[in-house]
């Protein structure tokens, strides 16, 4: 997806750059005015039509929604899960033997994360915009982002080391999930006459929320935490079937963003952005609404870019 953007924004800057030389207007670097950029053409904040972005930027997810992935007892993946099967609880013993010189652990009540939250993830994507007025124009943008997930869990060992009373080791837990998210709304651009220009957007968001993984890590083994066997035990070497578990849904909510359009000439532009979500994530328990943000650089190639100057 990355190699893909950066692919699109370069063949969008060798086009507007192959129109640009064409154009005898012999346009400046930033030197936008309000006299036409091409004979008999209007400019380009009064010429209707479509604009095509694309989108590079971050995504900072609500911790309150990450909690689905913290392993307590009321959720549906959970650390007891494995804690409650014999062969993996005999595993995790014999890596604390091997590890730690320690023969026995204790999931206690308190051994589960209290701080539970994504770290920042990477957001592109690509939208497309009308522009029926000077000011106004309707948007429609598709973004994609991988999320993870974590915190860690407590485990009491037995016997306590040396000097100790009570001894307890932390180790990780981690949830994964990726997140489509489809934005429709409006755009609203102050005309100035200089070449940077404030933007306004608003609109409705719709996202898919996909888990891909939820484990947990003890000295250095992966233990799945999703129950794949669909309520059977799992045996070792018994062949017992996987199932594709589905987790995660659609969700909707509203969107404001704000920035500056910094334009090039009259076939492209750069916009710095920062949008706010209010957005309900469909994931079971914890499906509320919370507030994601998402700073945003676009890369806009205008409706000049693709009229024809002959």
């Amino acid at each position: 997806m990355r190699k893909c953007f950066l692919s699109v924004i370069f063949l969008t800057i060798l086009a507007s750059l192959s129109a640009s030389s064409e154009d005898s207007c012999n346009l400046v670097l930033f030197d936008i005015q309000e006299p036409n950029f091409a004979l008999n053409k209007k400019p380009d904040y009064e010429i209707k039509g479509i604009e095509v972005i694309g989108n590079f930027g971050a995504y900072y997810a609500d911790k309150q929604h990450a909690a689905f992935y913290n392993g307590m007892p009321s959720n549906i993946n959970n650390i007891n899960y494995v804690f409650d099967n014999y062969y993996w609880r005999e595993q995790i013993k014999e890596l604390m033997r091997s590890n730690l010189n320690r023969d026995s652990v204790l999931l206690s009540p308190d051994s589960y994360p209290e701080n539970m939250k994504y770290t920042l993830a990477m957001y592109v994507g690509f939208g497309v915009r009308y522009n029926y007025s000077s000011a106004w124009a309707l948007n429609i943008q598709f973004n994609v982002c991988k999320l993870t997930a974590k915190d860690v869990f407590t485990l009491q060992v037995f016997p306590a080391f040396d000097n100790e009373s009570k001894s307890y080791v932390n180790y990780g837990v981690f949830g994964k999930e990726s997140r489509t998210i489809i934005d429709i709304g409006a755009v609203k651009t102050f005309r100035t006459k200089e070449h940077i220009r404030p933007i306004l957007e608003f609109g409705a968001s719709f996202n898919n929320t996909l888990v891909k993984e939820n484990f947990i890590v003890v000295e250095d083994q992966k233990f799945n935490i999703i129950d794949i066997y669909a309520g059977r035990n799992y045996i070792p070497n018994s062949n017992v079937q996987e199932y594709e578990m589905r987790q995660g849904g659609l969700g909707v909510g509203l969107y404001v963003g704000g920035g500056v359009k910094w334009m090039f000439n009259q076939f492209l532009s750069l916009e710095t952005t920062l949008t706010v979500y209010s957005s309900m994530i469909n994931l079971e328990n914890y499906a509320g609404m919370g507030l994601h943000f998402a700073p945003m650089f676009r890369i806009v190639a205008s409706p000049a870019l693709f009229i024809n100057n002959d």
